[in-house]
């Protein structure tokens, strides 16, 4: 076949021609005019509008995509500078012309997608429309033979017609197909298992009949009573003919004369090669004298138009048989090739980065095409419009397959990957209270982030700020598909709600296991202690009970704290301090 193909299914098919002695709605003609594999195929589609429905007039139709077609046709309306959109309330016609080579053989239900726009309350009501296309594989063939299909991919059965015949003559045909068998009928069917070229070839004989044989087995007594042959009273007839037949044709002239069998009552003739081209023949006997009047022994007719052995008997006692058979009068010998191509390499789809994609993303799906094929991708099962290249991005659910073809019209489908969408996370909020923000989800992976960044260590629900800045919070699943919240701004303070009166001093720092905190101008008796990593967690929490001494001084264990900057809280009904300290070993 070796098929030029074209890798668009949207291209230039221009100039189509609208049929107007349509006037009720619908598509003409459908289904469409066949077409051949490997064959240009050009078809004009006029569709009729109506104009309203139901009372509702229709504003206009919109061509919105054409899906399914054969591999290697295109499609192109004739308003497509205006999108394929047409008003039925100025013309109640439209076209769209099919055109290109069509690679693959098939029925194909063409689907048209289509928008009618009413005015409100209805508004755009979608449809689909069918087109049945049938593309027949290619025939190839010569004066003496046809063959269908012309080819196949991997493997094909091709049925084989020999176009010569004669009414009168039979005919022989011999077969070479090319892939070890033989044939000897008109109709044969052939199966190509593998791929390569098979040079077929038939001889067409041309018969005709000939007389091969003459045999007289007996003979009346017409002979007797001859100059050579006597009838002696009391004696009775003497000697034997000399038996010579004739053949002569329809037309009554002579096709052979035999030579004599002398003095004898019985003869045969082999060896002959009368050929009967002219029937119904007469074969007469005859007893030939040299003196007397030659002796007709009988005449008998044959038709001479099929072979065997025929028997013939009569006129008084003679009989025998004739022997036809038959000889090639004329020889035909035609030859074509079949041939059988290699299917392009499966394609295997990757996916990146994997087949389940976050709310709103995208994942792309590609092929090696080391062999530059022709590709087409589908989803659902039905082609996707102009996805004609290596690699797609997919952006919603769906069962995802490419098709490679090759330049001969072969193709190869892959396995089929499902994409799926995961639903959308919740919307991500905290609570702010003072310096601490709180988040309530759960069966997610948290992340504070400051200023756009995340903060290291920052994955508890609960963070507590160390600084100004903008905050907000990152929620991912186990896929890593996030939700962002709003973005708060939060000012930062050491000593909010601090009487200005109260003074802190913290030693040693950095600390090693043991902080001390001394507190000036604190009026309450009791400090509610606690330190807390950056990410907000707990990690000691201590009530101390501090008298009534203007000057309160207490000391924290902090052996048990690894190395780190943390935020150590001081509070009472009425006063909150906040203090970085640094343990440092």
């Amino acid at each position: 076949m070796n098929l030029f193909f074209v890798s668009e299914n949207f291209a230039q098919c221009p100039n189509c021609a609208i049929n107007n002695i349509y006037t009720s709605p619908g598509i003409y003609p459908n289904p469409l005019p066949d077409g051949t594999q490997g064959l240009a195929y050009d078809q004009d589609v006029t569709f009729v509008m109506f104009t309203d429905t139901m009372g509702f007039t229709v504003n206009y139709f919109k061509i919105l995509a054409v899906n399914n077609l054969p591999f290697g046709l295109n499609w192109q309306c004739n308003n497509s500078a205006n999108g394929c959109q047409y008003n039925p309330q100025t013309s109640i016609y439209g076209c769209v012309k099919v055109c290109g080579t069509p690679l693959q053989t098939g029925t194909y239900t063409i689907a048209v997608d289509v928008v009618a726009n009413f005015p409100f309350p209805v508004g755009d009501q979608f449809s689909t429309i069918d087109i049945v296309l049938t593309i027949l594989p290619a025939s190839g063939g010569n004066s003496g033979f046809t063959y269908t299909p012309l080819g196949g991919c991997d493997s094909a059965t091709v049925d084989f017609t020999a176009l010569i015949t004669n009414p009168t003559n039979p005919v022989t045909y011999s077969w070479d197909f090319g892939n070890g068998n033989f044939g000897n009928q008109m109709n044969e069917t052939q199966d190509y298992t593998s791929p390569g070229v098979y040079q077929v070839t038939l001889q067409t004989d041309i018969l005709g009949f000939v007389l091969t044989d003459v045999s007289v087995n007996s003979v009346n007594t017409n002979w007797c009573g001859d100059i050579e042959e006597p009838n002696i009273p009391f004696v009775g007839c003497t000697g034997d003919p000399d038996l010579v037949f004739v053949i002569t044709d329809a037309n009554s002239n002579t096709l052979y004369t035999s030579i004599e069998v002398s003095n004898s009552q019985s003869g045969s003739w082999n060896g002959l090669s009368i050929v009967l081209n002219n029937p119904p023949y007469t074969i007469t006997i005859w007893d030939i004298d040299n003196v007397s009047v030659n002796d007709n022994l009988g005449s008998f007719s044959f038709n001479g138009n099929a072979a065997g052995n025929f028997p013939f008997s009569g006129a008084g006692g003679t009989s025998g048989s004739l022997n036809i058979g038959t000889t090639v009068l004329t020889t035909f010998n035609d030859t074509s090739f079949v041939n059988i191509y290699s299917s392009p390499l499966k394609p295997i789809i990757n996916i990146s980065p994997n087949d389940s994609m976050c709310f709103g993303d995208s994942v792309t799906l590609s092929i090696s095409n080391i062999n530059n094929d022709a590709i087409q991708w589908y989803q659902n099962g039905l082609q996707i419009p102009n996805s004609i290249s290596n690699q797609i991005t997919v952006t919603a659910n769906g069962t995802f397959a490419v098709t490679a073809i090759n330049q001969n019209g072969c193709s190869s489908l892959s396995d089929s990957v499902l994409v799926t969408e995961l639903p959308a996370l919740p919307n991500v909020n905290f609570q702010i209270s003072g310096d601490t923000m709180h988040c309530f989800l759960t069966q997610y992976n948290l992340q504070w982030c400051l200023n756009g960044l995340p903060i290291s260590g920052a994955t508890n629900p609960v963070y507590v700020i160390s600084e100004t800045g903008n905050y907000n919070l990152i929620a991912s699943d186990v896929l890593d598909c996030a939700r962002s919240s709003d973005t708060f701004h939060l000012n930062f303070s050491l000593s909010q709600n601090f009487n200005d009166e109260i003074g802190v001093n913290i030693f040693p720092v950095p600390t090693l296991n043991v902080l001390h905190v001394e507190l000036f101008g604190w009026k309450s008796a009791t400090a509610f202690v606690s330190i807390n990593d950056i990410s907000g967690k707990n990690l000691i929490s201590n009530e101390f009970e501090l008298g009534n001494n203007s000057s309160k001084k207490f000391s924290i264990d902090t052996k048990d704290i690894s190395n780190g900057i943390y935020l150590l809280l001081i509070q009472s009904e009425n006063n909150q301090v906040i203090r970085k300290i640094i343990v440092q070993r």
